[in-house]
């Protein structure tokens, strides 16, 4: 038989001519209907593309995160946990079928430096969770003074108006003190107290109340401990210079 026909000898594979559909041997150099082969047909083995994306994907997750941290704060740095599981999540894969997933030493890299850099970053927050508390507490402190100067401002106008403090500071102001930081109710105290205890009436002295205390009890929500946030006369003071003073006025 001729090439023509599509006979080769020795040849024993078919294929089907892509112009007419008719079957042939294979390594024929042409068809019945014309057409001429001008190469070997195209391999049919399935072509593999490696996928980069658990990868990149760790990558752009670190790249985040810092971003973040120094943009927002640095607590953000305890979002790179889920940069680790994403890039041993890449190394895995990379590392069970190579053929399908490529960036093996990318991820890699990216969990070690993470990870290194987790580290770090955890021993620094936990070196500086103390200060970060006593900035919290701090920022409660500031909280409650800035709403003592508020009441104080509105005891100062009353005494422009009569000329003194007034004794009870709802029925004279109209509205109860506000609560401190930590839902206490702020107190009030004039110096009408040691007086009336003298005389047995505040009314019957006469005498203008020209002092004032307002008083938080702070933190540990305890009256009278060290730290009272106090008031005195429009100046803060603390549980232990009030001690102090007393002392001092004893020894007179």
């Amino acid at each position: 038989m001729s090439r023509k026909l599509g006979i080769q000898e020795g040849s024993a594979q078919l294929m089907l001519c892509p112009c007419c559909g008719t079957t042939i041997f294979r390594g024929a150099s042409d068809c019945l209907c014309g057409g001429r082969f001008v190469g070997e047909p195209l391999d049919q083995t399935p072509i593999t593309i490696q996928r980069f994306g658990p990868a990149i994907a760790s990558v752009l997750s670190l790249i985040l995160v810092i971003t973040a941290c120094l943009i927002a704060t640095k607590w953000l740095a305890f979002a790179a946990v889920l940069v680790i599981w994403s890039a041993r999540r890449a190394v895995r894969l990379a590392k069970k079928d190579p053929d399908w997933y490529g960036g093996y030493k990318t991820a890699a890299a990216t969990l070690v430096l993470t990870v290194a850099g987790g580290l770090a970053l955890a021993s620094y927050g936990i070196a500086h969770i103390p200060q970060a508390l006593d900035n919290y507490k701090l920022r409660h402190i500031a909280a409650t003074r800035a709403a003592i100067y508020h009441e104080a401002g509105r005891l100062e106008e009353y005494k422009r108006i009569f000329g003194s403090y007034p004794q009870e500071f709802k029925k004279a102001i109209g509205e109860a003190l506000p609560e401190d930081f930590w839902g206490a109710v702020l107190k009030y105290e004039s110096n009408s107290g040691a007086i009336a205890e003298r005389t047995g009436s505040i009314e019957s002295t006469g005498l203008p109340i020209t002092h004032f205390e307002l008083r938080s009890a702070g933190p540990d929500e305890i009256m009278g401990t060290d730290d009272d946030i106090i008031m005195r006369d429009g100046i803060f003071i603390t549980n232990a210079e009030l001690r102090q003073q007393s002392a001092a006025q004893q020894l007179r």
